[in-house]
């Protein structure tokens, strides 16, 4: 099985400790550790061909200037917060429109449990209702 270089591994370690290296067989692979569950493939050293190449200083700068946490804290925090709150407003707007569109595309529904609710009379039925037609002669 093959080791990268201690070098290699402690570059990595400089940028983000969480970053990791491994051998899938073919490749090595950079690796990142979420925290839970398996380390994520991050990085694939490749030759120019796709074949086998040793990690060098031109994998770490590449993932250095891919790295992404390089914002303050300050900068994070408003990032996460205006998220948030975009998602709480979209709750808030959605739960709206399906209450709105409930009631719009249903109101005899909405009549029919009103009165039912409130024991006014029968409720209008939703079905198409079919008048008695006398025959013969009708007295009036």
């Amino acid at each position: 099985m093959y080791l990268p270089d201690r070098a290699f591994t402690k570059d990595l370690k400089r940028i983000d400790k969480r970053l990791g290296v491994k051998f899938n067989g073919y490749n090595v692979v950079v690796t990142y550790d979420r925290g839970w569950g398996d380390p994520v493939n991050i990085w694939v050293v490749k030759g120019d061909q796709g074949g086998f190449r040793t990690p060098d200083r031109r994998d770490v700068e590449a993932i250095a200037a891919s790295n992404i946490e390089r914002e303050s804290p300050e900068e994070k925090f408003q990032r996460v917060s205006k998220y948030y709150q975009k998602v709480r407003e979209d709750v808030r707007r959605k739960s709206r429109e399906n209450i709105r569109d409930m009631t719009k595309d249903s109101k005899i529904q909405l009549r029919q449990a009103v009165a039912k609710v409130e024991n006014q009379s029968k409720a209008n039925s939703t079905f198409r209702r079919i008048e008695n037609k006398p025959k013969g002669q009708v007295f009036g």
